[in-house]
């Protein structure tokens, strides 16, 4: 087992993507924060052990015109991939959902909108200890 970043800075990083797409937009932009909580990582995909978790953060951004949405995917697709982002899912036209991984720190975001003036921005950290280290009983 390896030591981790703590849960602490995961959200801190979390936030640090999601501002980072949100700086990118107008400045009329205006954000509601969502669900900010930590997920148990129990059963993780990477097959690791139990007692980690996940921090995960989303917001509603309001004020930004539905005709522009597309718009401001295609920028933050274009910036995602000259900062190191690996384009996961891009559903357009279909839907308006764009899915990204950072390839320095797996933080994985996305952003997500429709045509009754709904968009969406979600990031979560990979597993993390919530204290940076294995618990003792690990």
């Amino acid at each position: 087992m390896r030591n981790t970043i703590t849960q602490d800075e995961a959200a801190k990083r979390v936030e640090e993507h999601i501002h980072a797409v949100v700086a990118l937009l107008p400045k009329e932009a205006r954000l509601e924060q969502g669900l900010s909580t930590p997920q148990n990582c129990d059963d993780p995909t990477d097959n690791g052990p139990r007692g980690r978790v996940t921090e995960s953060h989303s917001y509603q951004i309001h004020d930004l015109p539905p005709a522009d949405y597309n718009a401001y995917f295609d920028t933050i697709k274009q910036w995602w991939e000259r900062h190191g982002y690996q384009i996961l899912t891009d559903s357009r036209p279909k839907g308006m959902y764009l899915w990204a991984e950072s390839k320095n720190d797996s933080f994985r975001i996305s952003i997500k909108a429709n045509d009754v003036g709904g968009f969406y921005v979600i990031a979560s950290s990979p597993c993390v200890w919530p204290q940076g280290t294995p618990a003792p009983s690990e």
